[in-house]
């Protein structure tokens, strides 16, 4: 069995059209319920504030939603922050989402893909059972801003964290679920430079790998791609400014939305490959590690 984990993150960009970021979460939705395929969705309390009527299109049974902090902004960065204030967005995030869908998140994936020690001792206090935000092996770190050079050192499977550092092995009881990587991150920004075929290569790499260690595939999309752009000065943006590749991807959004279902579509046509969301794959580890 390979486990397949498709994971949104779902954050307000400013620099796209505010509308369309609404409008196109009921789209995401109706064609991945077509699809049979359980998502993952990272979110952040200022979205799900701008978009809960269209949020609640995804809030299915087969679905999960998992804290993705307060509002992506330039400074959430949780390898940064101090314990206090790691302490109060966490608990913000889990009510707002408690309150606003009637569903207690059981992931965190950072802004910027940023976690820390703090961060996840305070996510295991608050019974988060997983944080998504480690890049194994990923060798482009430098271009994100939650990025760590000790990312290339961290284990590549599931694993309990240490204490003293989220990117080696220890007896802490919360999942670091890896991202998957191999030099490049299996994410839809990749989809987008270097095209289908080449991420269908990737994932049938990805997929021998996962046949011999159980390893999951975990990718990632936003849902704010499929949207078109709104120009904004720096000054406006809460947010870092796009980084040097954004200049070669697609820029067609609709072209952008058919390749992520082309190549969804193309992952779920192999049999040995097991879709589920989070919440359902850490079930799967915690039952096999008994």
């Amino acid at each position: 069995m390979v486990p397949l984990l498709i994971t949104m993150d779902l954050e307000i960009a400013k620099d796209h059209n505010t509308e369309e970021q609404k409008t196109i979460l009921e789209k995401i939705s109706f064609d991945l319920n077509k699809l049979h395929l359980p998502l993952s969705i990272f979110l952040t309390s200022d979205s799900l504030d701008l978009f809960k009527m269209h949020i609640h299109k995804l809030n299915s049974p087969d679905n999960v939603f998992g804290i993705h902090g307060i509002d992506h902004g330039f400074n959430e960065n949780y390898k940064n922050l101090d314990e206090e204030i790691i302490r109060s967005n966490i608990d913000y995030a889990f009510y707002n989402i408690c309150n606003s869908l009637c569903r207690s998140p059981e992931s965190f994936r950072g802004p910027f893909m940023s976690t820390s020690s703090d961060t996840q001792k305070i996510l295991t206090k608050k019974g988060i059972k997983s944080d998504f935000s480690v890049c194994s092996q990923r060798m482009d770190f430098m271009n994100s801003k939650g990025g760590d050079i000790r990312w290339l050192f961290s284990p590549r499977l599931p694993y309990h964290p240490s204490v003293k550092s989220p990117y080696r092995t220890g007896e802490s009881p919360l999942w670091v679920v890896p991202l998957s990587c191999i030099g490049f991150p299996f994410i839809s920004s990749v989809l987008y430079i270097f095209g289908l075929r080449f991420m269908k290569y990737f994932f049938r790499i990805l997929m021998k790998e996962s046949m011999i260690t159980k390893k999951p595939i975990v990718y990632l999309f936003h849902s704010y791609e499929f949207t078109g752009d709104v120009y904004l000065n720096k000054s406006e943006l809460n947010y870092p400014v796009s980084s040097f590749f954004h200049k070669f991807y697609i820029s067609d959004v609709k072209k952008r939305y058919e390749l992520n279902i082309c190549l969804l579509k193309y992952m779920l046509s192999f049999d040995s490959v097991f879709p589920m969301n989070s919440s359902q794959y850490i079930n799967y580890l915690e039952r096999s590690s008994i």
